[in-house]
C-alpha cells in the first residue's frame, strides 16, 4: 500500500501498488494517549503556551482530552506507619485534601471547605496508620476520631508555634510577652523526653509568674468587664488546651518510635503543596474546575503506581458521565424527585413550619 492523497475528512488514503487491484482504504489511528501525554508535559512544566513547541492552537486542541477527564482516586488498603495529610485552597469554596505517606500520594478529596465530612470522606479510602501527622484544624481530629480510632495523632509543632507567636507579637514590649515569646521558639526544638518535660515546666513558670497580670480586667463605660490583656490570656489558654490534648510530643513516644521515625511537623505535604501552587500560577488563566483537575492530575501522577496514559484515555472519569451520575443521584432523592417528577415527599423528610413558630410567645401543654 503506497499514500494516495486524504479524504475529504483529512484521513490519509492507501492505495495498492498493483495497478490492476485498485482496492484503497484508510487507516484510523488512536491518538488520545499521545494527546494525553503532550497535555500532561505540558500542564507539569514551566512553558507557557507561547513558549510551547507546538502552536497554541495545536496545544490546546490536545489539551481538550486531558480537561475532560477526571484520574481516579487509589484504594490505599496498606497499612503506613506514617500518614500526612493537609488541604490546599484553590478558592474560597474549593479545597483539595491530599494524604501523603511513604512518598506518594496515597489518596485525594475534592471538597468545598475543611469540614469533618470531607476528611472523613478522605479517609475512608485508607487503612488507618499508626500515627496521623495533621495541623490539627478543620475538622481533621474529629474525622480521625470517627475514622481511624485506635490512630495517634501528632499536631504539626509549627501551626502551635505560630498560634502562640500570633498574640505575643513579634516584637513584645511587655515582659509577658516577651518570656511568652521565647516559651513558643523553644517549642519546635524539642527533641527528647526531657525537652518535652521541660517545655511544659517554662510554660507553667511563666503562667504562675504573670498570672495576677493576665488576670486584670477593664470596666467599660457601659458596665461590661473584660480582661485587659486578652491576647496573652487567649495564648494561655489555648497552651493548657495543647498540653491536655497530649499531642504536640506524639512522635515522643517509644513504642511508635520503634515501628520507624515520626516526624514532628508536616514539612513533607506543605513543601508539596508550596510546588501545587506553583502549578497553576504558571498556567495563569485557568478556570477553578480546571485548576482542580491540574491537582488532582498531579497527585495521581505522584501516587506509587498510576495508571497509564492509554488507560486513562480509555476508563478515566469523564465529565459527561460524572454529571449524570449526579444527575441520577439527585432524582432519587426526596427532594430531586419533588421537583424533577412531582412525587410529594415522604413523610419525615420535611421540616413543619409549626414545629418551630407557635402564635402565642410560650406553648401551653395543656
Amino acid at each position: 500500500m503506497k499514500r494516495n492523497g486524504r479524504t475529504s475528512s483529512g484521513r490519509i488514503r492507501w492505495r495498492c501498488r498493483n495497478a490492476g487491484c485498485g482496492s484503497s482504504r484508510t487507516q484510523s489511528r488512536d491518538n488520545s494517549a499521545r494527546d494525553l501525554r503532550c497535555g500532561l508535559d505540558w500542564l507539569f512544566s514551566k512553558q507557557s503556551q507561547a513558549e510551547h513547541r507546538l502552536p497554541a492552537r495545536a496545544l490546546r486542541r490536545r489539551c481538550e482530552l486531558m480537561w475532560g477527564l477526571w484520574p481516579p482516586v487509589p484504594l490505599a488498603d496498606e497499612v503506613h506507619h506514617v500518614v500526612h495529610v493537609d488541604g490546599i485552597h484553590l478558592h474560597r469554596g474549593a479545597v483539595v485534601l491530599i494524604a501523603v505517606a511513604g512518598g506518594h500520594v496515597i489518596g485525594w478529596h475534592v471538597a468545598k471547605s475543611e469540614k469533618a465530612a470531607a476528611w472523613q470522606c478522605l479517609m475512608a479510602r485508607i487503612a488507618p496508620p499508626d500515627v496521623l501527622v495533621c495541623d490539627g484544624g478543620g475538622g481533621v481530629l474529629k474525622a480521625a476520631k470517627a475514622t481511624w480510632p485506635d490512630t495517634r495523632v501528632q499536631r504539626c509543632l509549627f501551626p502551635v508555634q505560630a498560634d502562640i507567636l500570633e498574640p505575643a507579637g513579634r516584637r513584645p514590649r511587655l515582659e509577658a510577652g516577651g518570656r511568652l515569646r521565647r516559651v513558643a521558639l523553644s517549642l519546635p526544638r524539642v527533641g527528647d523526653a526531657g525537652g518535652a518535660a521541660e517545655w511544659p515546666v517554662s510554660y507553667n513558670r511563666w503562667r504562675q509568674d504573670f498570672a495576677s497580670f493576665l488576670d486584670e480586667e477593664s470596666e467599660y463605660a457601659d458596665g461590661g468587664v473584660n480582661d485587659m490583656r486578652q491576647r496573652l490570656v487567649k495564648a494561655r489558654r489555648m497552651i493548657r488546651r495543647r498540653i491536655r490534648e497530649g499531642r504536640p510530643f506524639t512522635f515522643l513516644d517509644e513504642g511508635l518510635a520503634s515501628v520507624g521515625p515520626i516526624p514532628s511537623t508536616n514539612n513533607l505535604v506543605e513543601s508539596w503543596n508550596a510546588r501545587l501552587r506553583d502549578m497553576p500560577r504558571r498556567h495563569r488563566g485557568l478556570r477553578l474546575v480546571r485548576r482542580l483537575k491540574a491537582i488532582c492530575r498531579w497527585c495521581h501522577q505522584h501516587t506509587a503506581h498510576p495508571e497509564t496514559d492509554a488507560w486513562l484515555a480509555a476508563n478515566a472519569m469523564t465529565d459527561e458521565r460524572l454529571e449524570r451520575l449526579y444527575r441520577q443521584a439527585w432524582e432519587r432523592s426526596p427532594q430531586g424527585q419533588y421537583e424533577t417528577f412531582g412525587i410529594p415527599a415522604r413523610y419525615g423528610t420535611g421540616i413543619d413550619r409549626n414545629e418551630f413558630h407557635t402564635r402565642v410567645e410560650w406553648q401551653s401543654n395543656d
